[in-house]
């Protein structure tokens, strides 16, 4: 089945909408997170990374699955989006940037324990 785009983009808000309240509630939001890394993935797949929405999926989809603790994932669709032929500089930086943060972030949090 064939989900149209602002069908998508609806359900992407309110998972994020979602997750971020589970989190403002102490409650756990790794499984919201990986709906939205599914949507926004979803979301990459019907917009070319030429397109301004088709990067800002491919950006949601790895923030949100490193949100949803699910660093193998993330790592997968960020070479996946950076082997895209026509994937711009710009964005190819943007999400080696974000793997990088999220790799400082785990080597502070073992570091302090």
């Amino acid at each position: 089945m064939r989900v149209d785009t602002d069908t998508l983009n609806t359900l992407v808000t309110d998972a994020i909408w979602r997750a971020e309240e589970l989190e403002a509630l102490g409650i756990p939001a790794s499984p919201a997170w990986k709906e939205v890394s599914t949507i926004e993935e979803e979301l990459a797949k019907a917009f070319p990374v030429s397109e301004g929405q088709g990067r800002i999926a491919r950006r949601g989809a790895v923030s949100a699955a490193l949100k949803a603790g699910d660093y193998d994932r993330a790592q997968a669709l960020a070479a996946a989006y950076i082997a895209e032929e026509a994937a711009p500089d710009s964005l190819k930086t943007a999400l080696r940037e974000i793997l990088e943060e999220a790799d400082r972030a785990m080597a502070n949090s073992v570091s302090s324990q």
